[in-house]
């Protein structure tokens, strides 16, 4: 299974980005191997649709789940359509934090109801 986290740079020490669609990169994490790779996000520069392409981009990579700050409509319905599970990454500060507390079970995943998203 592999998960990405949104971060500045590269590796498990990197700060989070606060922002998924125009994040730096993604730091990608192959839970079954621990192999941990950080990709550039070339959504990022994008006039509008950056979210809904930086989703394309975790699909080409198999990313399961998309630990994320928020996410807007677009990028919402495109992982819907891609079956890439959200999680929110809530308060923590580096990938390295976030990946811990997914392991811990202590990160919520994302689900809409009646139109508004909650965490």
């Amino acid at each position: 299974m592999k998960i990405s986290i949104c971060s500045k740079n590269k590796g498990l020490d990197s700060l989070v980005d606060e922002r998924f669609g125009r994040s730096e990169n993604f730091t990608i994490i192959d839970l079954d191997t621990m192999v941990v790779e950080t990709i550039e996000n070339i959504a990022k520069n994008q006039a509008s649709g950056a979210g809904g392409e930086a989703v394309k981009l975790l699909a080409k990579y198999n990313v399961d789940i998309a630990i994320v700050p928020h996410l807007g409509p677009k990028a919402e319905t495109a992982m819907k359509a891609f079956e890439i599970k959200t999680i929110s990454q809530g308060d923590y500060k580096s990938v390295g934090e976030i990946l811990d507390a997914y392991k811990a079970g202590k990160l919520k995943e994302i689900t809409k109801k009646k139109g508004l998203t909650r965490l």
